[in-house]
């Protein structure tokens, strides 16, 4: 556990900071609660450790400063300073949130439907921007989400994505060793375990189960740790409680679906986030492009996340079985046109669219080293409605209801012209 027996000895760093408590670490940093003396105001430094050998700390620390100071976004904690010059101290300045992780939000109950949308609107916002920048987070989990109080009387907490030191840019060289996996085992995608190259997909496939866990207060994986629970997700997918409403359940079945490729984007998820908050039961869908990213930011970790070595998993190991999503049913009602012709409109509406950090929550997630056998707050603007393609049996449903209509339509036609004749017949 942290103790004042940890903070360096020295009373300033650079001569602006004098750090207090410390708050966190992990294999590459420990993480100060600071004072600028120079601005007046409370930070997180975050001093780097030397390099050890096997990990590329400082490499490490200069990728997640390269990577974040690109970025701005309200849930993306903010870079003020950074110091990354060899043989001296080396350290990065951020926005200090003063507000409690994910992790001891869920540690004391599962949140409620509407929160969780909330927090999920939130952070797949923000990795919107980070994807739109070629940056997989590759470590997202509950103690690396933080959450800002609440500016306005009433108004829910804002959750801020934190720690992108496993971060990488996409097409950027490698600072881990080809062929390895690093991240949390608890949230790593099925496509992460048998040794893929990372992508945004796996980040929504870790984002999906810190809402499940939200959700219900558990892991997806409770009874399994370290590689083992990284090789659960291949043998069988998570678990949906029926206790979770249709909507929900939707969303989450498309996010943890063992293709990577069948996934929402984040954009996506934010869409259908910000509509199951608002009351609409919407698959995820198209929503507005998130604004540009221009200033730097950083993230700030609760429990910086360790890495370990651990045996190779079998790249050949079996495919977990995809989650089956419900099928959306939203139908508008069969009207029959003065040419008896029938329309049908099918209508999916996806609409675009949390305390102290200070002490730690859960013991923090391990993180999973191993070699693989070959093989500001905003509001965020609102968008128009999109409809959702059709599948095929909502297709066939369709065309069977249109030719019911066209064939009442039809009698009733015909029934017309024979009243007709007799009328003139009686003429």
């Amino acid at each position: 556990m942290p103790t004042s027996d940890d903070v360096p000895a020295e009373p300033l760093l650079d001569g602006r900071y004098r750090l207090g408590t410390l708050v966190g670490e992990g294999g590459m940093a420990r993480v100060y609660r600071a004072d600028d003396v120079s601005l007046g105001r409370t930070v997180a430094v975050k001093l780097i450790r030397p390099g050890l050998e096997g990990l590329a700390v400082p490499e490490r620390a200069r990728s997640e400063m390269t990577v974040l100071a690109s970025l701005n976004h309200p849930s993306l904690v903010t870079l003020f300073d950074a110091r990354l010059v060899p043989g001296q101290p080396e350290y990065l300045v951020m926005e200090f949130v003063d507000g409690p992780t994910l992790g001891r939000r869920i540690a004391a109950g599962p949140l409620s439907e509407d929160d969780v949308a909330a927090v999920a609107a939130e952070l797949a916002e923000a990795l919107h921007v980070v994807h739109a920048a070629g940056v997989v987070h590759r470590d997202l989990k509950p103690s690396n989400v933080l959450f800002a109080p609440a500016s306005l009387p009433g108004a829910r907490p804002r959750a801020k994505l934190a720690d992108f030191g496993i971060a990488v840019l996409l097409d950027a060289a490698r600072v881990t060793s080809p062929g390895t996996i690093i991240g949390t085992a608890a949230y790593l995608a099925p496509e992460q375990v048998r040794g893929a190259d990372p992508a945004a997909p796996a980040d929504v496939y870790a984002l999906g189960l810190v809402l499940l866990e939200a959700l219900t207060g558990t892991r997806a994986y409770p009874h399994a740790d370290g590689v083992g629970a990284a090789l659960a997700r291949l043998n069988q997918p998570p678990t949906l409680p029926d206790t979770l409403s249709s909507p929900w359940r939707d969303l989450l079945a498309r996010m943890l679906d063992d293709d990577p490729g069948r996934r929402p984007t984040a954009a996506e998820v934010a869409g259908a986030a910000s509509a199951l908050l608002a009351g609409v039961a919407a698959s995820a869908g198209p929503v507005l492009p998130a604004a540009p990213a221009t200033a730097p930011t950083l993230a700030y970790p609760d429990k910086p996340t360790d890495v370990l070595r651990e045996p190779a998993l079998a790249a050949s190991a079996a495919s977990g079985t995809a989650v089956t999503s419900a099928s959306r049913r939203r139908w508008l009602p069969v009207a029959l046109a003065a040419a008896a012709v029938a329309l049908i409109v099918i209508v999916a509406v996806a609409v675009s669219g949390a305390g102290r950090t200070a002490a730690p929550g859960p013991a923090p997630s391990e993180t999973v080293v191993t070699e693989p056998t070959d093989s500001n707050p905003a509001v965020t603007p609102e968008p128009a409605p999109t409809p959702t393609p059709l599948t095929e049996k909502e297709r066939k449903e369709a065309e069977k209801a249109q030719k019911d209509a066209e064939k009442k339509a039809e009698q009733e036609r015909k029934k017309d012209e024979n009243k007709g004749r007799g009328k003139g017949s009686d003429d």
